[in-house]
């Protein structure tokens, strides 16, 4: 680990001495063409504004367009403001659509400000791109790909490959279109490079292949890329003219990013930047405090419930006895009961986010399982407290009388039912959030575990006033 460390120390030590030794020197970017620009942008960062600033002055704007794609939010933006807009906007425009629609929202009013000093013909790409919303597959589009017309022969194509190579990022696959524009097919680069030269591409291609378009949902195009093994998807319009391609690392992006969500929202903290040096102290605030403010009055709910029964309990020195009793096992009930909600939950959000296009039979499958899987939990959890409880009774008192039978025996099977109820909801609230169109991400574990205590305690105390209460 130690010599791993010291290795990278070295090659930064190296990098940053070959930036400082040749700040101005034009061949500056064939003396770094060993390193990776990650490694380049990691040490460049670290560098003074003056330096930073030198450094893309030297280099060209299609290989400072490299380095940007590896720095993080903040760093971006030090740089642009170091920099400046004019030289900004160069290099914006020879980075990939889909990096540069993320850098210009990221900058917000200077990123509108640039975005202003790019070529007109540019511009109006970026602005496309920008239109869509974050769920849409279209904010995803990238243009670094190679397009060719389906009647050229492999030798033109292979000509035509060679030549723009260079020029893009994504060559694995080539597609192909008519005189017209429209997605006709395409080839992988290794099937162009072993076909005979005289044959035409529209001979050669493969026309089945998953197309999407721009307005299709992020997470649906991942999974159909993930179903199809793709290592990139064309994305068309209305009239089957291709508007771009997502690439397996943009998939890789929008897997990362509905794992985060998803985790924020089951988390009740809804749509929070958990970035440590993006976030405010008011963003912070103003993203948690509304399902605070709703598992508050939901939390009021139990506390209401609690004050009902209350005087039920109260009548006799044995009733305060038995509300005494009942209190010390309230915990682990309310516990295991919100514990068995939230599995529930995350198995069915699971389900759903992987099955999203299944049958309703499949889905009612899956619910019943759901349930019996709560009744079986509800019984060997409801027999282990009885079991508990009638131990600690005979520990303490030496004796178990009939009282403390029933007592046990009545607690096991609040438990047990509560549990069966809390697995069930589990796995109901997010199908039917999801029937209405909502993520069931927002089902989050909070809020399945406050409905789960409301009806848990309505459960123990109802069964324990109908049957505790006369015999005690």
């Amino acid at each position: 680990m130690e010599e791993l460390i010291e290795n990278v120390n070295d090659y930064e030590n190296e990098i940053e001495n070959l930036i400082l030794n040749n700040i101005d020197n034009p061949n500056l970017e064939t003396l770094l063409e060993e390193f990776h620009f990650y490694d380049i942008s990691l040490v460049l960062i670290e560098m003074n504004d003056e330096i930073i600033k030198n450094f893309f002055k030297t280099v060209s704007n299609d290989y400072a367009s490299e380095i940007f794609e590896y720095l993080d939010e903040v760093e971006a933006k030090h740089i642009v403001d170091v920099i400046g807009d004019n030289l900004a906007a160069r290099i914006i425009h020879e980075m990939d659509l889909d990096d540069a629609v993320d850098l210009l929202k990221n900058l917000e009013k200077t990123g509108m400000r640039i975005l202003r000093q790019i070529n007109p013909e540019r511009r109006k790409e970026l602005l496309q791109i920008m239109l869509y919303e974050e769920d849409e597959i279209g904010a995803y589009l990238t243009d670094s790909f190679i397009l060719l017309n389906a009647d050229l022969s492999v030798k033109e194509a292979m000509k035509v490959v060679t030549n723009r190579a260079h020029e893009v990022d994504y060559i694995s696959i080539i597609y192909c279109i008519d005189a017209n524009e429209v997605l006709l097919g395409y080839i992988k680069l290794k099937d162009l490079i072993v076909a005979r030269a005289n044959e035409i591409l529209r001979d050669i291609i493969k026309e089945r292949f998953p197309k999407v378009y721009p307005s299709d949902d992020k997470e649906y195009v991942a999974k159909l890329m993930q179903d199809t093994s793709e290592s990139s998807i064309p994305v068309i319009n209305e009239e089957g003219k291709i508007e771009g391609i997502i690439t397996h690392d943009d998939i890789m992006d929008i897997i990362s990013l509905a794992a985060e969500e998803d985790y924020t929202k089951f988390a009740g903290l809804g749509e929070v930047d958990i970035d440590i040096e993006t976030i405010t102290l008011r963003k912070s605030v103003k993203a948690r405090l509304p399902w605070l403010t709703i598992l508050l009055f939901l939390s009021m709910i139990t506390s209401i419930i609690l004050s009902l029964f209350e005087g039920n309990f109260t009548g006799s020195d044995n009733a305060k006895i038995l509300a005494a009793r009942l209190a010390v096992y309230l915990p682990l009930i309310l516990d295991m009961s919100g514990n068995t909600g939230t599995q529930s939950l995350a198995v069915m959000i699971r389900y759903l986010t992987k099955n999203q296009d299944q049958e309703k039979r499949k889905i009612k499958k899956h619910l019943y399982r759901e349930f019996k899987t709560g009744i079986f939990q509800g019984l060997l959890m409801g027999f282990l407290v009885m079991v508990m409880i009638i131990s600690t009774t005979y520990i303490t008192h030496n004796e178990i009388s009939d009282k403390n039978w029933i007592y046990a025996i009545v607690t096991s099977a609040s438990i047990c039912l509560a549990l069966i109820i809390s697995t069930t909801l589990g796995a109901v609230i997010p199908f039917i959030m999801d029937r209405l169109k909502i993520d069931p991400a927002v089902a989050s574990g909070p809020f399945i575990t406050t409905i789960s205590d409301i009806i848990t305690l309505t459960v123990y105390y109802t069964i324990s006033l109908l049957i505790l209460l006369p015999i005690f």
